[in-house]
């Protein structure tokens, strides 16, 4: 694809789809097709195929009636389409871009103005343009109702539908500065809509400085992409998200006002939400199935009230789906880690590289490779990442070499296994910022984090040199499986293990386990620690220095068990909680198995989350329309 066509499709989401199409990388299903269910169960498939986009051009609403506005969704399922919606071969492009926006080489411009002329318009094409009526505008919805736009409800126990590619408007009380947060929105009726906006963005900062009186919102679906992009960007507070779609794009970002209040919005987006909110007045919002595979817990959170509705003549309605990876937020995810690496690396110059696995939903672990020219000087990466941006939310870090390749799972089993000492290169924080989604925190927006050092020490470290034993080998898991209560297990190297095992009682994949009980819960700490000390004390377990303990609906011979697993290890563990040490600190047992809900342990266990699966008679309804179709 040339580089025009990845300019024309940054103008508008109806110019992406023309691209796509053109590429062969649009699917149109023209039979009806529920936004209950079936839409966001079709989308699922085909990005776990990597499949193409798909347009729903008669999408069936709640009512049983067609929604006039085709659904869109797999916008961005692949790493090639991502990079075409943001018009660049790859992400890190728009990183340097950046840094050569924060530190221009000043005495080369002074020697050749000229060469500071690109430079020049960059930095004009950032600062937005406010227009008349923009194409958003054309039509006005005369009586705004919510539940006439095909918004999908994508698993069985979601709370209702969700706009899940929100372009969240509101501005600072004092200063009138816009922000742009991708904050998911919940259709409750006609008029009304739940903003789940967490305490740490500015959304929350905005209502909180509101006062007594209506704070406006808007929330805008659709238009270029890299409006969806900067929406989701973890941007410095000095530069705005209308600024960096204004970047990306290469042209200004157009913007009109909103008909019924002051907020000023993208002019090319497809639809325009528009109303306000009354900081105070909040409503259950949830569950939701998300992006670590789990339902996110319902909660109270502000309700926005819909003025008005405007929309493009010819709208378009974008939707994703999140849940157990691999989910199209892993390809943007990856995206907005490539791109901002540059940045990082600027701010941060230990940093090699940084990666962020989509599997342990990018907040649970982060591997970065480090420069180490002096002791412990990985260490120090990791703990400056935790203080940038939205790494605060990170619950593992693993620092290894500078040489080590961030995205190759065996590699970091490698480092695991011979660079790491248990007792001196674990680092836990306690009582950590966490983020609100995080469902196994003990407490909401708190946990402990981790600091794994897998680099190789220095010279005048007194850690260089020091000796690891070799682990147990391969025999030793035939004796493992033979302990009572171990299911099935697996060497992963010379001394990491994983087992898995039956927890009685404990949460299941397909239910959430909404009471405590604490005498099931006494009892899977109990069978954890017998687990644990039987293995340890067999022969050959004093040298087994990592122990992962997981649940048996991990199936450890499947194709994609890595994944499952990594998902697993990352996804169902709290640092304080779930991570045992023998007395002399030299072996971890990790537990990874699903919690019963509990307040009597050393830490809580709060509401456990069934997993995001697709309602069975809709799936095998999907797929038999799937093979019919040769999907």
């Amino acid at each position: 694809m040339n580089r025009h066509a990845q300019y024309m499709s940054r103008r508008s989401l109806g110019r992406f789809l023309k691209v796509l199409e053109g590429s062969g990388e649009l699917l149109h299903i023209n039979e009806p097709i529920d936004c209950a269910l079936e839409a966001g169960c079709i989308a699922d498939k085909l990005v776990k195929r990597g499949g193409p986009a798909v347009i729903f051009e008669q999408p069936r609403l709640a009512d049983g009636s067609i929604s006039q506005f085709p659904l869109a969704m797999n916008l961005f399922g692949t790493r090639q389409r991502t990079n075409v919606a943001l018009g660049v071969e790859e992400p890190s492009e728009i990183g340097q871009r950046m840094v050569g926006l924060m530190k221009p080489d000043i005495g080369s411009i002074l020697r050749a103005p000229w060469k500071g002329l690109g430079l020049a318009l960059q930095g004009m094409s950032m600062a937005p343009k406010k227009v008349g009526r923009g194409a958003c505008q054309q039509v006005v919805m005369a009586e705004p109702d919510m539940t006439r736009l095909p918004i999908p409800t994508t698993w069985p126990n979601d709370g209702g539908p969700f706009i899940t590619l929100p372009l969240v408007i509101t501005a600072d009380p004092s200063t009138g500065v816009h922000n742009m947060g991708m904050y998911r929105a919940q259709v409750f009726g006609p008029k009304e809509v739940g903003l789940h906006w967490q305490r740490h963005k500015h959304g929350a900062e905005h209502a909180a400085e509101a006062g007594d009186g209506r704070m406006p919102v808007a929330i805008c679906m659709g238009g270029p992409p890299e409006l969806i992009f900067s929406a989701m960007s973890p941007l410095p507070d000095n530069l705005s998200e209308y600024e960096f779609a204004g970047l990306l794009g290469g042209k200004r970002l157009r913007l009109s006002k909103c008909r019924t209040n002051d907020l000023w919005v993208p002019a090319e987006v497809d639809f325009v939400i528009e109303g306000y909110m009354i900081p105070g007045e909040t409503r259950t919002e949830g569950p939701f199935g998300d992006h670590f595979g789990y339902y996110s817990l319902a909660d109270e959170y502000p309700v926005m009230h819909v003025t008005a509705i405007t929309h493009r003549k010819n709208a378009v309605l974008p939707a994703t789906i999140v849940g157990l990876p691999p989910m199209e937020d892993g390809y943007l995810g990856e995206a907005v880690g490539d791109a901002f690496r540059p940045v990082l690396q600027f701010q941060h110059r230990d940093v090699v590289d940084l990666f962020l696995p989509l599997e342990t939903g990018f907040h649970n672990l982060a591997i970065v490779s480090s420069k180490q020219n002096y002791p412990r000087q990985a260490r120090k990466t990791a703990l400056g990442l935790l203080g940038a941006g939205q790494m605060m939310f990170l619950k593992s870090i693993v620092a290894a070499d500078q040489n080590h390749s961030v995205k190759d799972l065996e590699a970091l089993l490698d480092a695991l296994d011979s660079k790491v000492h248990i007792e001196h290169d674990i680092q836990v924080l306690e009582g950590q910022v966490a983020d609100t989604l995080a469902h196994d925190s003990p407490w909401a927006n708190i946990h402990s984090k981790i600091i794994i050092d897998a680099s190789t020490p220095t010279k005048d470290d007194p850690m260089f040199g020091l000796e690891l034993n070799s682990g147990p080998g391969e025999l030793f898991a035939e004796k493992v499986s033979l302990v009572d209560g171990v299911s099935s297990v697996r060497m992963l190297r010379p001394s990491i293990m994983v087992v898995t095992t039956h927890i009685q009682g404990g949460p299941r994949p397909e239910a959430s386990m909404e009471s405590v009980n604490e005498e099931a819960a006494a009892a899977q700490r109990a069978h954890i620690a017998k687990l644990r000390d039987e293995i340890w004390s067999l022969d050959g377990g004093e040298n087994l220095r990592w122990l992962f303990i997981t649940d048996d609906d991990a199936d450890l011979s499947d194709e994609d068990w890595k994944r499952r697993l990594l998902w697993q290890l990352f996804c169902r563990f709290d640092v304080a909680r779930d991570l045992h040490f023998d007395d002399d600190k030299t072996r971890l047992a990790w537990d990874a198995t699903a919690p019963i809900p509990s307040n009597n342990g050393p830490l809580p266990v709060r509401r456990w989350p069934a997993v995001t699966l697709h309602d069975p008679i809709v799936e095998a309804k999907v797929d038999a329309w799937m093979d019919k179709e040769g999907l």
